[in-house]
């Protein structure tokens, strides 16, 4: 039930039941051991966003945020000028690039940290939620793929979402207190994700207006049996709410911190350009698809490497209405989790990293049901009618003896759950490698009289194995629960599931951001930038070692070509960041005769240069489509990323340098 009403009649302060899940202790201890254990779950979030932040090189997009930032510091930096669309990552890139030097680290390192605040983000709401349901979700905005994966990734989406949970927080502070102090911090964080963080700000405001507005209309609608209230006198306050708010007071806010830290406190006018530029992002999104094969690349995300935390929401919504322990805020996050789905559909400039609009809202709701899970409940006891040692509070009916005392039960059966989801994940792997032999164009039909042939003997038995593992599963877990009881058993697999959920987070976030960063995977990276791209950079830095006395002042010759692989203002222009005698021109001919060229691996363009040059081929980018996947692919690439070599493309370039150069000529 829903309480502090003559507050604020559509939200709770009530402590989360989930906390009776730790045993009473004193309050000192407690809070220590609380703040232990938040301390850890930072440090631990803090080390797999930073670690290896610098293994992969920037992507195309990071490179064109990075540029605007390295062209301000260094005014003959090469390549062309480009303008970030995210005014926040401009102004930390800046702050970074002019401490620390332009490099990966200083690209990312801002990102990384907003990502780790948006994880902790949770303790905000501590008071309403509960302690053991805080750290839950904090949990799972941590450890879970796309929060992990966006946060290493210098595109804005991490302090998009930061900066939306801080506008809700102090929205709700503003609606219980009517401090003038709360609405500026309210409209300052609502400015922050609108015009200071990225383009994915502007549809995700939308998205949330119309989430409160629903959750309102829906707290209104209910209001009558869970509050004893009619709808009306919600609305209404919602409706006074609205025109109380001193929008002529806090109007000075926007344009106070958009001219401050856009222009870095006026030392820097042209960072306004930001602004300009993230409208235009925003509204280019409407119309053109962030992915080359059409697809929705968001939504793709939150379907394929999110499933667990989906059915852990559904359950929580679940639950929550069935204690009747919803809330406005679980109402809010259900809605905003429902329109973000939508609007990933919807909007084609939604990037995989926006799949936070759903994720986010998603976590919190997933968190009750998860907290509910470690509630010790008292098991029944099927196998016993009376104890005569358990004490006579604990009560008998029917013969069924009910107690606490069989608490670690539920996770010995998580533990065997656990176990069993590790080896059905291997087999499933083994059965997904197998499959990717078979015909693209072969049927489901096809496939059992294709499995009859003796040469396909070990995917036979391999989806034979798979199938038997799971019933065997399936009547272990019958037998347990007529032993345990069911609500014992279900406790025990849901946290056998949770574990695994933060695992395989875990290890799909690690495997997207830097095991398999350097192939694509349709996904996260539709374009992958090759390893060969540090190879580069460094060959370049061993001529000038020979050429130049160790110092980038080599003259470059690059050049653009029709196809995109080398662009003025892409990953080019940020590998030869530090050669300020670089230029790019627009065609081969003009770098004819040239000491070093840089060019696309293209027999047109390597026929329009004459004279006798030595090269070396680097491979720059690897592309894949998600609708280049086909049927029998899907399994072995959504479980671990495998994929026939042949469905990948690779864009390459190649280093020319002229013979006298190669042989030790010194450059004029």
């Amino acid at each position: 039930m829903e309480a502090d009403i003559g507050a604020m009649p559509i939200d709770s302060d009530r402590a989360n039941p989930g906390d009776s899940v730790a045993p009473a202790m004193a309050s000192a201890i407690s809070i220590d051991a609380e703040w232990l254990a938040y301390i850890g779950l930072a440090l631990l979030a803090l080390f797999l966003r930073i670690t290896m932040l610098d293994s992969v090189p920037v992507s195309d997009a990071e490179a064109r945020q990075a540029l605007h930032a390295w062209h301000t510091i260094e005014d003959d930096a090469p390549g062309a000028f480009a303008t970030s669309s995210s005014p926040l990552t401009y102004l930390a890139q800046l702050t970074t690039f002019s401490l620390a030097g332009a490099n990966e680290l200083s690209a990312r390192l801002a990102s990384a940290l907003a990502g780790l605040a948006l994880a902790m983000t949770p303790l905000l709401f501590r008071d309403s939620l509960g302690r053991t349901r805080t750290f839950v979700w904090a949990v799972l905005l941590s450890l879970l793929t796309t929060p992990l994966a966006a946060s290493r990734s210098a595109d804005g989406a991490s302090f998009v979402l930061l900066f939306t949970i801080l506008a809700v927080w102090m929205i709700r502070r503003y609606w219980y207190s009517l401090r003038l102090r709360d609405a500026y911090w309210a409209t300052a964080f609502v400015t922050a994700m609108l015009l200071l963080s990225g383009p994915a700000g502007v549809p995700l405001l939308l998205i949330l207006l119309l989430a409160g507005w629903l959750a309102v209309w829906r707290t209104a609608l209910s209001a009558p049996q869970r509050l004893e209230l009619p709808g009306d006198d919600i609305l209404q306050m919602a409706v006074t709410r609205a025109r109380e708010f001193p929008f002529a007071k806090v109007l000075i806010i926007p344009f106070l911190l958009v001219a401050t830290t856009a222009t870095l406190f006026m030392l820097n006018p042209s960072g306004l350009s930001t602004i300009g530029q993230l409208f235009e992002s925003a509204i280019s999104g409407v119309f053109h698809n962030r992915s080359a094969s059409g697809a929705r690349l968001g939504l793709a995300v939150l379907l394929l490497q999110e499933p667990l935390l989906i059915i852990f929401s559904l359950g929580g919504a679940w639950l929550l209405w069935k204690h009747g322990d919803v809330t406005y805020v679980d109402r809010f996050a259900a809605a905003w989790a429902a329109l973000g789905a939508v609007g990933l559909l919807l909007y084609p400039g939604a990037g995989p990293a926006d799949a936070l609009w759903v994720v986010v809202p998603l976590t919190l709701l997933a968190s009750y049901g998860i907290t509910q899970l470690l509630v010790n409940r008292r098991v029944v006891l099927l196998w016993s009618a009376s104890d005569e040692n358990e004490d006579e509070s604990q009560g008998e009916s029917d013969g069924l003896l009910y107690t606490t005392q069989y608490w670690w039960a539920k996770w010995a059966i998580s533990a065997a759950v656990l176990l069993c989801l590790f080896i059905l994940s291997v087999q499933f792997m083994q059965v997904a490698r197998l499959l990717t032999i078979l015909p693209a164009e072969m049927t489901v039909g096809e496939l059992f009289a294709f499995l009859a042939d003796p040469s396909q003997l070990r995917l036979a038995q391999g989806l034979s194995l798979l199938l038997a593992s799971g019933v065997i599963a399936a009547i272990v877990f019958l037998l347990v629960a007529n032993f345990w009881g069911l609500g014992t058993c279900l406790q025990g697999a849901g946290i056998g599931y949770f574990v695994f959920l933060l695992l395989s987070g875990l290890g799909g976030a690690w495997q997207a951001a830097v095991a398999d960063a350097h192939y694509p995977d349709g996904l996260w990276r539709e374009s992958a930038v090759s390893e060969d791209a540090y190879l580069l950079r460094d060959t370049l830095f061993e001529l000038a070692d020979r050429h130049s006395s160790g110092f980038p002042a080599l003259e470059l010759a690059i050049v653009v070509d029709s196809g995109g692989i080398i662009r003025e203002d892409g990953l080019m222009a940020w590998l030869v960041r530090d050669f300020p005698n670089a230029r790019f021109v627009r065609a081969a001919s003009a770098a004819d005769g040239q000491a070093i060229i840089i060019m696309a691996d293209d027999q047109v363009q390597t026929a329009a240069i004459s004279g006798n040059y030595v090269g070396q081929r680097f491979t720059l980018r690897r592309k894949l489509a998600l609708n280049e996947v086909d049927r029998w692919d899907l399994p072995a690439w959504w479980s671990h990323g495998q994929l026939d070599a042949d469905r990948i493309e690779e864009e390459a370039v190649v280093l020319w340098l002229r013979q006298d150069v190669y042989d030790g000529a010194t450059l004029d």
